[in-house]
């Protein structure tokens, strides 16, 4: 009876083990299985690029490695491009604590231009009513002229547009200190 006692005990023992060890950590890590949403605790427009670092508008330092994977969402199943810009919108995965100001990447599941329109995201660190527009320099209501010449122009519903008078545009640039802005995007959000 007590050697019965004991095989039981035991036989409990390792299939309690063996089921606790299958689920540690399964909540956690992200599989490459279409049928499951991916985990996202990386997230933000990105600041600034630097060899391999990546700063985002939060403050957060993401390190993208050589074993860091660019995977496509599985709902959306496109490519995911390893050329990280400033502006771009960045989604992705770390093993490690996800609060941490410095956070080494596994996976980023999505890096993306800033775009205007519906759908789209667009990092806006300026904004203003336009008064003029002359030879690819914005005037602002504020004093501040937003240079156009390289930034994509969106009109609200994503199409390409030129800035004119009147306009309210919100805008992203690398500097958008001083009077004078060089945007990379603006969105016209009225017309």
């Amino acid at each position: 009876m007590k050697k019965t006692l004991c095989t039981l005990g035991a036989i409990s023992l390792l299939a309690a083990s063996l089921l606790t060890g299958c689920s540690t950590g399964a909540a956690d890590t992200p599989k490459g299985n279409a049928a499951q949403k991916p985990v996202i605790n990386i997230e933000g427009v990105v600041t600034a690029v630097d060899e391999g670092t990546v700063t985002l508008d939060s403050g957060k330092v993401v390190l993208i490695t050589d074993q860091t994977e660019f995977a496509a969402d599985p709902d959306g199943g496109r490519a995911v491009s390893r050329d990280i810009a400033v502006g771009n919108l960045i989604q992705g995965y770390t093993a490690g604590d996800p609060d941490a100001e410095k956070v080494t990447a596994n996976r980023i599941w999505t890096n993306a231009a800033p775009t205007g329109g519906k759908g789209g995201k667009l990092a806006v660190n300026f904004e203003g009513r336009v008064t003029a527009v002359e030879d690819g320099r914005a005037a602002l209501e504020d004093g501040r002229v937003v240079l156009t010449g390289g930034a994509n122009v969106f009109a609200p519903d994503g199409s390409p547009a030129q800035v004119t008078a009147g306009d309210y545009i919100q805008g992203y640039a690398e500097n958008p200190e001083g009077s004078e802005i060089a945007a990379l995007s603006i969105l016209i959000t009225a017309l």
